[in-house]
């Protein structure tokens, strides 16, 4: 291209020269578009140091407001707003149902749970978690009335309330004794009998506690003789029944025996209360689900498990971080005890630990890879431009521009705009980092062409120092103002399609958007201010003039500006290539899967997937939540109908808690409970109203009542287990069970509805398709109009504006198409990552695009006979060599992404360079074609 400069200057002054290419009028405009920013650009070149100086206090200072930004790597920054979360944050309000699970996995020996000293162990490891005080005083009862759960306990439990065997100890001296008092004649002979049956009655047990001095002091039986009982779920009720019938048709005139016959009928009563009481599923939900069928086959792992509250107000006010660093603690000491036990394999497992432990390695990792990032770009700028104060130039003004965006989400979040930073802002930095890199490099390349175009009309000039300040300077100023022009309609159609992320209902996205386009702005605006003040201010590197960029044709650049003589081939080829693509697209699956959020490599992370996997266990509950009148004859049937549509469904591990067996067990520790639930069972009057009274307005009532019953009795929930990693049968389980539920209340005045965090997820995933979906194409339509617009107002013709859009947008749909189907036939997946995908290759491409459409106006305007092929050889030989110089760096700012150890950033990574090397070949080999061709037909009819 210097070329073709040289030769039609010869002869003219250096101001000719200038004055010749000083202006991107485009073709076809009277008026030249004014660039708000070009002012500003003049300023910081007239008096950089000022400039300098105000600019870098004022960007510490906003940058010092990141301190207010708010962090949230857990799984409510991606919840939506609809019914499912709403509900949700409805019962975790009602019931207090901020809890964490802490767990004990044991590993134990080889014999499993055939071995009896293996159900010592056990008993040995729940006794050392039920002893350790700063877990016990935060207690939740979430297993009925216990907030422990263990294999020995449930065992111990069973044998001790429903073993039919064990229950021969009392049972058959009452059963000998009813035979003997019905076979006796009255007199003598019945008072015996009588006196008989009141001492065999009294060996009826109590329900006894089981605590810690009960674990260890267990000595149990072979486990092959009661193990496959309790599993089958053997229980005592038939006696029960028989026991209660037979002695409460007793009558005598003996005092003493009616207290002993009334005590014994409230002890059955207590009894029978126990047998509601699922031990099978208890003690199955503590094995892997692979073993539910054959438990005394099982080898492990087991799981011990202690719930706590993890509420503000029980902790002394103190603020979630603190209390998972406190749990974190207290999880790290009682590891130590169960090591001093001996048993170095167990491991102890909570979300508080998870949450501390994934954050902290994703701190970590974040480091790494900005720094890599960092460096990587660094070594490409210096290889571009041969200059380290170029490139620290650049890198300094894009680590500025992301402290500037940091500083002002912080600030939005002071000033009450919800900007809470989740995992989907991992990659923010080092986007930024990649686009900022590009911006200032085609700015610095620019510049570099004007010190060479100025050097044509100077004698003697070899080098960049050879020519004069001034003439320097206004190089800075032309070669800022021509880039400025490209950058603000790429940059103003980037923001305003990213900020169109507002209108999705992920939040996520909202908030990922916006900082992007605050991003886009501050790299822009320090790209056409800060970078031309410094070059000015401080002497660039002394580069001979032929070496400060490559602006040469070559057979390349005039191969692509041949295809502008068959842009119907060129079109024919790219819908070819887009065919398949769209094939492609069909074959894109979302892949949100929880694990791939996840580094594995984290102990207390492959515990995590271990629980959810092994034992296919929910990380937190889920609930089905019913409305109505409760505490009622129709509430309880309804409750329990629920119930059994839960043991029904194979996907559910464990019916955790609910309101009828809370009061079922709680009974035998409480006599008023007891004698409320005797009315019922009697059909006393008002017995309904009366145990209502109780759990609602005393002190005793809700304690007990206050995590599953709602504090106007008109609303009560069912917490379960379920396998809800896989989040598509997730998906399909809500639904399914929310089907089933609500044909279980169909004509009644009660609701049934499910939720969970687990679920919530699912729900998320299964929207990512048509987020990706919705935020491409509200991007690709405000991108369109945007264009639309900016073309119409640079060429002052609406159909002159409608018809360069159009053209300089239909091949960014292209290279979206190719994007996504590549990435559906490589196997890619939409994850928290590259849903957003779609929408940044749009934004990355239409840089692109502009870039080079701007150039070949410029081309045409100096020259608008040489025709469409020469101009498009030109424009590739300049800004073209710029733009694969920039996408070279924005790849290697991605690449560094594939160092993750989440799969999610991986595949962004990864995604992105694809789409990066994508829109830079739509943008060289297919909108030349049609753009230079369009601006001929323009200059042809006038």
């Amino acid at each position: 291209m210097l070329s073709h400069r040289s030769s039609r200057n010869k002869g003219t002054s250096s101001r000719t020269v200038i004055s010749r290419v000083h202006c991107a009028i485009p073709l076809g405009c009277g008026n030249e578009m004014e660039n708000p920013f070009d002012r500003m650009t003049s300023i910081c070149i007239d008096r950089p140091r000022t400039v300098l100086a105000i600019g870098l206090v004022c960007t510490l200072a906003l940058s010092s407001m990141a301190m207010f930004l708010e962090f949230d790597n857990s799984e409510d920054a991606f919840f939506p707003d609809n019914d499912t979360v709403r509900l949700l944050d409805e019962v975790e309000e009602e019931y207090q149902a901020s809890l964490d699970f802490v767990r004990i996995i044991v590993r134990i020996d080889s014999g499993g749970l055939s071995d009896v000293q293996n159900w010592v162990h056990l008993a040995e490891m729940e006794a050392i978690l039920l002893e350790d005080q700063n877990f016990t005083e935060y207690g939740y009862p979430l297993f009925g009335t216990r907030a422990n759960s263990g294999p020995a306990s449930i065992a111990m439990g069973w044998e001790l309330h429903s073993d039919p065997i064990t229950a021969q100890v009392w049972s058959e001296p009452i059963e000998n004794a009813l035979i003997e008092l019905e076979s006796a004649s009255e007199g003598d002979e019945r008072e015996i009998a009588l006196d008989n049956l009141e001492g065999a009655m009294f060996s009826i047990p109590s329900p006894v506690e089981i605590d810690s001095s009960a674990l260890r002091s267990w000595v149990p039986s072979s486990p092959d003789l009661w193990v496959d009982r309790l599993a089958n779920g053997e229980n005592i009720t038939q006696l029960i029944v028989t026991f209660s019938e037979s002695i409460s048709a007793i009558q005598s005139d003996d005092e003493s025996f009616n207290v002993s016959r009334d005590l014994a009928l409230v002890k059955l009563g207590i009894l029978s209360g126990m047998q509601y009481l699922d031990y099978s599923a208890a003690l199955k939900g503590t094995v892997p689900a692979a073993d539910h069928e054959e438990l005394i086959g099982t080898t492990g792992p087991v799981l011990i498990s202690f719930v706590i509250t993890t509420e503000s107000e029980r902790h002394g006010g103190a603020p979630p971080g603190d209390i998972q660093e406190d749990v974190d603690n207290w999880a790290g000491a009682l590891q130590l005890r169960i090591e001093e036990t001996g048993d170095s394999a167990s491991t102890v497992f909570s979300f508080s630990q998870f949450s501390l432990g994934q954050n902290e390695n994703l701190g970590k990792e974040l480091g790494i890879l900005n720094s890599a990032s960092l460096l990587i770009l660094g070594t490409i700028l210096w290889f571009s431009f041969r200059s380290k104060r170029d490139t620290g130039y650049v890198l300094g003004l894009t680590v500025f521009g992301i402290g500037a965006t940091y500083g002002t989400a912080g600030t939005l979040t002071l000033m009450g705009v919800p900007m809470t930073f989740n995992g989907a802002m991992n990659s923010i930095p080092v986007l930024l980092l990649a686009i900022g890199v590009d911006y200032g490099l085609h700015v610095v390349k620019r510049i570099r062409e004007e010190y060479r175009l100025a050097s044509i009309s100077e004698e003697h000039v070899a080098s960049v120092g050879d020519l004069q300040k001034d003439l320097r300077k206004a190089a800075v100023l032309r070669g800022t103002k021509y880039t400025s022009i490209a950058l603000l309609i790429a940059i103003f159609t980037d923001m305003v399609g990213f900020l169109s992320f507002r209108l999705s209902s992920q939040s996520f996205l909202v908030i990922f958007g916006t900082v992007i386009a605050i991003g886009l702005f501050y790299i822009y605006l320090f790209s056409v201010t800060a970078l031309p003040a410094l070059i000015s201010l401080i002497p660039p590197k002394d580069l001979p003039i032929e070496r400060t960029v490559k602006i040469e044709e070559n057979r390349i650049t005039r191969w692509v500006g041949d295809l502008t003589k068959m842009p119907a081939t060129v079109v024919l080829i790219a819908v070819l290539l887009s065919m398949p693509a769209l094939y492609g697209v069909q074959q894109l699956e979302v892949g949100f899967d929880t694990r791939d959020n996840f580094d594995d490599s984290v102990p207390v992370v492959a515990d995590f997937l271990l629980i959810s996997d092994v034992f296919q266990s929910s990380p937190s509950p889920l609930y089905v939540v019913l409305d109505g009148p409760v505490i009622s004859e129709e509430g309880r049937i309804i409750a329990e109908s629920a119930i059994r549509v839960l043991q029904g469904d194979d996907r559910v591990t464990q019916v955790t808690t609910d309101l009828w067996s809370t009061l079922e067990s709680g009974r035998f520790s409480n006599p008023l409970l007891d004698l409320h639930m005797s009315g019922i069972e009697s059909g006393a009057d008002d017995s309904w109203g009366a145990l209502e009274y109780w759990l609602l307005q005393t002190d005793e009532g809700r304690e007990l009542s206050a995590g599953i019953l709602s504090s106007s009795g008109d609303q009560t929930v069912i917490s379960f287990q379920a396998s809800t990693l896989d989040w598509s049968a997730t998906s399909e389980f809500e639904s399914q069970l929310s089907s089933s539920l609500a044909s279980e209340v169909e004509g009644s005045e009660f609701t049934l509805r499910v939720s969970g965090r687990s679920l919530i997820l699912a729900q998320i995933t299964s929207d990512v398709a048509d987020a990706a979906t919705l935020s491409t194409t509200i991007v690709a339509g405000v991108i369109l109009i945007m264009l639309f617009a900016i073309q119409t107002g640079r060429t002052g013709s609406a159909l002159k504006g409608v018809k360069r859009g159009f053209v300089t947008w239909l091949p960014l749909m292209a290279v979206v198409a190719w994007v996504f189907g590549i990435m559906g036939f490589t196997g890619f997946q939409l994850n928290s990552q590259t849903v957003t995908i779609g929408a940044l290759t749009l934004g990355l491409g239409v840089d692109y695009a502009v870039h080079i459409a701007t150039r070949i106006e410029e081309e045409a305007m100096h020259d608008p006979s040489a025709g469409p092929s020469v101009w498009t050889s030109r424009s590739i030989a300049t800004t073209g060599r710029a733009m694969c110089a920039a996408a070279l760096t924005t790849a290697g700012g991605f690449s560094v992404l594939n160092l993750s150890s989440l799969v999610p950033l991986q595949l962004f990574g990864q995604a992105f360079v694809v789409a990066i090397t994508l829109a830079l070949m739509s943008s060289l080999l297919l909108l030349p074609p049609l753009y230079a061709r369009l601006l001929e037909s323009e200059i042809r009819h006038g």
